[in-house]
């Protein structure tokens, strides 16, 4: 009867919420692999020995241990993170995903030539970055509940209206008496007024936001626009609805057609 994009939607939701719940999971792996990692630090005394005859082989030793533990921090996301930030994970260099989900400045203090090593700051930094990246995601995966939410009530209705148009289909209008036809019209009338609250509804959706913080907080509208990238239709569940009532309007007014030449 009509074309109903909304199974579709749900599926695409199934999908993001799977892979976003596993992506959580990688990053809360990373964050416990690196808080499991004891930073170097080079205090004063190591300094003065870094400056006397000699020091340089200790400066070396430090530098090394620091440089050891940013190699494992980078092997750690590229173990735990990297598999959901890329699709094939042999095409990007590993410090680009690294500035893409982290940052420019987590990225540049994880580089191989860095000269600090991984210091407490740099830790603390990196744990940080991976909180707040875990936060968005919570963030995303708190409105993708919201989606689902509004399509299994917009699905429901959808469903139930469809099959009542169909049901009445198999009775033609020239068969009806007058009250009869009165009664169908009034029916429509009621699920058209169905479609226009889901309408107002699912734009009051659109327009929220979701989040506990401003830096995770997730625009529906943006969110909806990624989901269903792939569709023919920008919105596809404004589109159901809105044919779903479109068509509606149009039995109503042939229903209205006969009720003025039976009156």
């Amino acid at each position: 009867m009509i074309e109903t994009h909304v199974d579709r939607a749900r599926e695409a939701v199934d999908r993001e919420r799977e892979l976003l719940a596993d992506e959580a999971a990688a990053y809360e792996e990373f964050r416990s692999r690196v808080a499991s990692l004891s930073a170097t630090e080079m205090g004063q005394g190591a300094r003065a020995a870094a400056s006397a005859p000699g020091g340089v082989a200790v400066r070396s030793a430090r530098t090394d241990a620091g440089g050891g533990a940013l190699k494992r921090v980078r092997a750690a996301f590229a173990e735990t993170v990297r598999p959901y930030s890329v699709d094939d994970v042999g095409e990007e260099p590993l410090l680009e995903t690294i500035r893409a989900e982290l940052g420019d400045g987590i990225a540049l203090a994880l580089a191989p030539t860095t000269e600090t090593g991984f210091t407490a700051g740099t830790k603390r930094a990196v744990l940080t970055a991976a909180r707040e990246r875990g936060r968005g995601i919570e963030a995303t995966l708190d409105a993708l509940e919201r989606e689902a939410a509004s399509l299994r009530s917009v699905g429901d209705t959808v469903d139930e209206v469809t099959e009542w148009l169909a049901a009445a289909d198999e009775t033609p209008l020239s068969s009806l008496g007058f009250d009869a036809l009165r009664d169908r019209h009034e029916h429509l009338a009621d699920h058209r007024e169905r479609c226009e609250r889901l309408l107002a509804e699912r734009q009051e959706l659109l327009l929220s936001t979701t989040g506990r913080n401003e830096s995770a907080d997730v625009s529906h509208r943006s969110l909806v626009r990624y989901l269903y990238s792939p569709f023919p239709v920008v919105y596809p569940v404004l589109s159901t609805v809105t044919r779903l009532y479109d068509l509606l309007a149009d039995c109503q007014r042939a229903v209205r057609d006969h009720l003025t030449r039976r009156g």
